[in-house]
Formats: C-alpha cells, sequence, structure tokens
C-alpha cells in the first residue's frame, strides 16, 4: 500500500506543475529562490526538478515538500529505511522509457529528460534516474509527514483531499517563517 501511495504521489508532484510566463532565465542556478525556516532553496535545486517555464508555479509545492521534511526531522519520524530503500533501488527507480515505447506517457519523459539533461549538461538517462532518485526522497519525507498527522493512506479521493489540506495548513502556519526570493 505504502508503495503504491508513493508511486501516486510521485505521479501527482511530477504532474502539477503548469506553464507561467516568468522569466527565470535572469537567475543563476545559486540564487536563492526561496528561504523556509531558515533552509535555502535555490533556482538551481528548482531547475533540476521543474522546467523553467513551471519553476515559479511549482516553488509553492516545493516549499510545502521543504516543510514537511522538516516536521519529520523536528518529529524525529525514521524515515531511515525508506531513504536506504532508494539508494538499494537507485539503478531499478530509474527506468528510462525506450525509444520504442511508443506512447503520450513513454514520449513525454523522454522530451522532459532530453530537455532537462541538455540543460544540465547530462545524459538523458542518467539524468532521469537522478531525479526519479531526488523526487522519490522528497515524496519519503511528505508522506511520512502525512501518515504522521493522518494515519495510514488510503486511495480515496477523501485522504488525498486531507493530504492537500494537512500541506496547505502547514504552510498557511508558518507562511511568516518562508521569504520567497525570486518572481
Amino acid at each position: 500500500m505504502r508503495t503504491l501511495f508513493c508511486f501516486m504521489f510521485l505521479i501527482c508532484f511530477v504532474m502539477t506543475a503548469g506553464c507561467s510566463d516568468s522569466d527565470i532565465a535572469k537567475y543563476d542556478d545559486e540564487d536563492v529562490a526561496a528561504i523556509v525556516r531558515g533552509e535555502e532553496i535555490t533556482v538551481g535545486d528548482l531547475r533540476f526538478l521543474f522546467l523553467d517555464d513551471q519553476i515559479l508555479e511549482s516553488l509553492d509545492g516545493t516549499i510545502k515538500a521543504k516543510l514537511a521534511e522538516q516536521e519529520v526531522k523536528r518529529l524525529n519520524i525514521d524515515v531511515s529505511q525508506e531513504l536506504q530503500e532508494i539508494q538499494e533501488m537507485k539503478h531499478d527507480i530509474g527506468i528510462y522509457p525506450p525509444e520504442d515505447l511508443d506512447t503520450e506517457f513513454g514520449e513525454g519523459i523522454r522530451e522532459f529528460a532530453e530537455t532537462q539533461a541538455a540543460k544540465l549538461g547530462m545524459d538523458p538517462e542518467e539524468y532521469f534516474e537522478k531525479y526519479l532518485e531526488r523526487n522519490h526522497e522528497i515524496s519519503v519525507y511528505v508522506i511520512a509527514y502525512i501518515e504522521e498527522m493522518l494515519g495510514e493512506p488510503t486511495t480515496d479521493e477523501e485522504y488525498m483531499e486531507k493530504a492537500n489540506k494537512l500541506l496547505d495548513d502547514l504552510a498557511d502556519e508558518n507562511a511568516d517563517e518562508v521569504q520567497i526570493l525570486i518572481k
């Protein structure tokens, strides 16, 4: 059940980004995009995870994920096993869709990975593996926080609504400790 929930979260995290007309190109990777309770999220961190035209719209979700990670650490929730599993299955999670997988999903992943890899000077397969690893790490913290607060996940829509509200409330409660430095 936990694996299914992790996969659902990962897909939602990847697919929630929309488009915007921002000029993110004016920022360097080292520029700080946001400070969340004293921890920096750099433009480079965001560029790794999102297409440039999705960065501003994705920043809110990234901040919520950082807050959830901080809460997991503050509450001393042990996620070491889940993080270790990421390292153990590192080569299994980065399954780059082959060229002969002629589906909209496969083509979308390849296009995203190729765009990001070119931007970052990486091989698309290498980028995609690291991208999935980083997203899985993010999801471990978010899911651990949600489970701590709401209990064992279910696949029903009501649980997902409660989880989203929980993250929204966490962001609202900490709004005075979040600075967004890019526009």
